[in-house]
């Protein structure tokens, strides 16, 4: 079986979460939200020239609340192994040239003078370290002048990017593909190719998350999503041919990793965890059969049939009851309306359910200021419930994954027939002939 694409979780300097110090007047310390994240999930992470990293390089192995339940959470001694770092060009997608928020023009020689101080002189041991030549996006209503000009950036740093990226063994130098159509994006890869690149990413994908007609015939020229084939002048199938590996940059939903893991995609990256769980406040629960109305379905088709996606603005937070255990308020969470109930067991929970929201800005807090509360993710509040929600979804993620590939693995040896056919849509998609 296939081990499917690395998943490399994209970091900002704001994904942190706060915990005391000690259970009599305590300190409060922020530290990196890798803490509660699960092994699996943060081996991999994207750091970008947009966002300080300093933060996760100095706290991704730290203390955590003395109160709380955090023996289940991963082994410390188990830290990050591979680094994805690019040039943060979305910042400057907008600038005529390739300018960052300090005023400086990006080069090769600023980007690997970055990477090199940010990353590869740090004090943590990666492993392998993939780093992006430098990029000008390139949109779908540019004009001809404007698109060369872009075009003309990334080639003239990329030779040069290249020859630098060999000072250190570590390091995989990735060229990064955009374009208006698929030609021109076949034309930057043939460019990266012969200058001697082994991994290519796409960029500007991201205003195609939902438009997966168009992501798919971008990514692997497929025509008909119901019967996919990979075609042979796509950028995947030249990669597959070449020899040379394949990143999709920004398209990180669950479901968009059963596409990548059927068409054996390299790697992909995404801040979706922290935008879905954070910012936009969705709590994800696994259909996994543990708990009422969480039945796993007998023919899924697509991976949103797996897990509940619920807004926690709409878990009625202000009326649930809370008792003091341990000296902390913990609630009493009822089933949604639906029926569903809402509990976890997930490492990141039984230390969520267990440690204290520091917050005196939380709404709970200034309703109750002489109890500390825990830090709950089915409710909003404060960055720990709000963080704490993306540790949880990142479980709940990580299970979806393991679903993915247990499905792929019965659909290929399956006759997808009969009481079969709904495999299809998990089987591993293979290069037209």
């Amino acid at each position: 079986m296939v081990c499917g694409p690395r998943f490399f979780v994209a970091l900002a300097h704001t994904d942190t979460i706060a915990y005391f110090s000690t259970i009599e007047d305590p300190e409060r310390f922020r530290v990196s939200n890798l803490n509660l994240f699960p092994g699996s999930m943060k081996e991999n992470l994207l750091f970008s020239m947009s966002f300080d990293s300093a933060i996760h390089y100095q706290t991704m192995q730290s203390n955590l609340d003395p109160m709380a339940n955090n023996q289940s959470l991963s082994n410390p001694s188990s830290p990050a192994k591979r680094l994805f770092a690019d040039c943060g060009a979305f910042q400057f997608r907008d600038s005529e040239i390739p300018v960052l928020k300090d005023g400086t023009l990006l080069t090769h020689e600023v980007a690997w003078e970055y990477y090199s101080r940010k990353h590869l002189k740090s004090s943590h041991a990666w492993d392998e370290v993939l780093l992006c030549s430098p990029d000008h996006i390139v949109m779908s209503d540019m004009s001809d002048e404007e698109v060369k000009s872009r075009f003309d950036f990334i080639r003239k740093n990329a030779g040069l990017f290249l020859e630098l990226s060999k000072q250190d063994s570590r390091v995989i130098a990735v060229g990064v593909i955009h374009g208006r159509t698929n030609q021109e994006r076949i034309e930057q890869y043939e460019m990266f190719k012969q200058l001697g690149y082994r991994y290519v990413a796409l960029g500007g994908m991201v205003p195609y998350s939902t438009k997966h007609d168009i992501a798919l015939d971008i990514v692997a020229g497929i025509q008909d999503s119901s019967k996919p084939r990979v075609g042979q002048n796509s950028i995947l199938g030249r990669c597959r041919k070449d020899g040379i590996k394949l990143h999709i940059f920004g398209l990180n939903s669950p479901e968009w990793y059963r596409w990548w893991f059927r068409l054996n995609i390299d790697s992909f990256d995404g801040s979706k965890l922290s935008t879905e769980g954070a910012a936009n406040g969705w709590y994800w629960l696994a259909k996994d059969n543990k708990f009422d109305g969480r039945a796993f379905p007998e023919k899924p088709s697509t991976v949103s049939e797996l897990y509940h996606r619920i807004a926690v603005k709409k878990m009625g937070a202000e009326s649930w009851n809370w008792t003091a255990e341990n000296g902390v308020l913990t609630p009493h969470v009822p089933e949604t309306e639906s029926g569903v109930d809402t509990s976890c067991d997930c490492p990141a929970c039984q230390y969520l359910k267990t440690a204290r929201c520091t917050s005196d800005r939380c709404w709970y807090w200034k309703l109750n200021p002489k109890s500390r509360h825990v830090c709950d993710p089915r409710m909003m509040g404060s960055t720990e419930h709000n963080m704490g929600r993306v540790a949880h979804n990142a479980f709940v993620y990580s299970w979806l994954i393991e679903q993915i590939k247990r499905l792929n693995e019965i659909a290929d040896n399956s006759n997808l027939e009969g009481e079969e056919e709904w495999l299809r849509n998990w089987t591993t998609i293979e290069v037209g002939s």
